[in-house]
């Protein structure tokens, strides 16, 4: 057991930088809503769950994110694919999302560092005004996981998620 915190406490160091800790978003009395719109920057970095919107404002641009998922197969394993999809609206600016920006702690606290896109492309632009919707499958421990996005070297948003079996 020692041995898995440490590692999750190692893992979680090679993936933020000091001092970088997700703020949980305060939801809003009048939201009738549980999902909403989080504000994101590499100043202020959010913790988000799969559902919400995450308007992150880089030096390049302002992008909205949506993240569906893990969807997983109705079996029983302790280690199954899961697919997640993300929708990028680029709101100004030009952002570059790129694979390498990505990064997942499963259920089981092991790195998962994907290698491209389910449609093979490992990076795209977005301009002001465009969208474009991609999907993430990896093979991941089932449990409670964290989805990291850092573009431009620099952490903005998590997604907390519950990869469980049937």
């Amino acid at each position: 057991m020692k041995r898995v915190v440490f590692l999750a406490i190692a893992l979680a160091g090679v993936i933020s930088p000091v001092g970088a800790f997700a703020i949980s978003p305060t939801p809003s009395p009048h939201s009738p809503s549980i999902h909403q719109v989080i504000h994101a920057s590499q100043k202020r970095p959010q913790m988000a769950i799969p559902g919400d919107t995450v308007e992150v404002t880089l030096k390049t641009g302002v992008t909205q994110i949506v993240l569906v998922g893990p969807v997983i197969p109705q079996i029983s394993a302790d280690a199954l694919p899961g697919s997640f999809t993300f929708t990028f609206q680029q709101k100004s600016g030009k952002t570059l999302v790129d694979i390498r920006d990505f990064g997942i702690l499963d259920g089981a606290a092991a790195l998962i560092r994907p290698i491209h896109f389910d449609d093979g492309t490992k990076s795209f632009y977005l301009k002001a005004g465009e969208s474009r919707t991609v999907k993430l499958t990896t093979f991941m421990a089932v449990g409670t996981g964290t989805l990291r996005w850092a573009p431009l070297n620099h952490y903005v948003a998590d997604w907390q998620f519950v990869e469980e079996t049937a």
